[in-house]
């Protein structure tokens, strides 16, 4: 018997847009043989499944819909919804009090990989390199020369929470610094400001593959900006995504190890995606994507197709998982 799959997608945040084009993909290549997929949107003012043109409501008390007067339940939810609600931990939270499985990381992962500074504070705890941070709140009064006693120029701020780089910016010159916080600060409740570290960015996505954790091929980006941002990732066609990165075997290993390393301490779940700058042979953490972007051009599915998963076996594979845990 066919099991029923919510797509969930749409947000709250200005990623919805990714959100919706990971959705299109994701059901595009589920097995339809073995699936029933329905896409459902998510917005601040409703939830609908899309079907045919249509928007039928979710019934929010047992995330259901009803279809030509037959209710459906779902078995799993695949979640394909960067930012919030989706990537924080909160629509996790909910399907844990339905008792409704997901594909993603659970609430207490995603709320600590969704906070770029408690991420890194967590990790280097267990002896992970990462930039020097200080996080700044919207409440808080802001103190240039403070702030740059810790993290010197150049910088970058972002928002402390948020993804695809949006509200993001490079500060070479201290007048610069205000202006790109108050920037990240209209994105989100607080702003990082990370030390800016040359190198050669990395990323490595992780799965739970066939029951064993397995990092996928590394992608090098090679950016015409100085910061990757979101019309970087995703408009601008001059930004290289090279996949597998032109690194030695040797640090090819220890990326691979270590993104292993970093989903196993974590306790993650489904697929992620870690970023690093690799620096003098020595690898820095910069963030850890609970819900990675799974459009025909975002990294993970790039990554596994190298590995040899095409797009079909890699979101069955994640939905085969979540059945085989429960």
């Amino acid at each position: 018997m066919k099991k029923n799959i919510a797509v969930v997608t749409g947000g709250y945040s200005g990623e919805a847009v990714i959100s919706l084009k990971s959705a299109d993909v994701v059901m595009k290549h589920l097995d339809a043989e073995k699936y029933n997929c329905y896409k459902i949107i998510l917005t601040k003012e409703k939830w609908v499944l899309e079907k045919e043109g249509k928007e039928i409501a979710v019934d929010k008390n047992d995330f259901s819909v009803t279809v030509a007067g037959k209710k459906v339940k779902f078995d799993c939810v695949f979640m394909a919804l960067h930012g919030t609600p989706g990537e924080d931990g909160k629509l996790q939270g909910y399907f844990d009090m339905l008792e409704i499985p997901y594909t993603s990381c659970g609430v207490v992962q995603s709320a600590l990989t969704f906070n770029k500074g408690l991420t890194v504070a967590v990790l280097s705890k267990y002896g992970v390199n990462t930039s020097q941070s200080m996080v700044i709140h919207k409440k808080d009064k802001i103190s240039v020369d403070e702030i740059l006693t810790k993290v010197s120029l150049p910088c970058f701020v972002k928002p402390n929470e948020g993804g695809s780089s949006l509200g993001a910016s490079k500060v070479k010159h201290k007048e610069e610094l205000i202006p790109a916080i108050e920037k990240a600060l209209k994105v989100g409740e607080e702003a990082i400001v990370e030390e800016f570290i040359e190198g050669i960015e990395l990323t490595c996505g992780v799965i739970r593959y066939k029951g064993k954790v397995k990092a996928l091929a590394i992608s090098e980006v090679v950016c015409s900006k100085e910061v990757f941002d979101f019309d970087a990732k995703y408009i601008d066609k001059s930004t290289e995504e090279i996949t597998p990165a032109r690194i030695s075997i040797a640090t090819e290993a220890e990326c691979k190890n270590l993104s292993e390393y970093i989903y196993n301490i974590l306790g993650c779940r489904g697929m992620i995606r870690i970023d690093y700058i690799l620096k003098k042979n020595k690898l820095y953490v910069l963030e850890v994507n609970s819900i990675p972007g799974l459009t025909e051009r975002s990294f993970v599915p790039q990554q596994a197709e190298y590995a040899g998963i095409s797009k079909k076996e890699l979101f069955g594979n994640a939905i085969e998982e979540v059945f085989a845990g429960n």
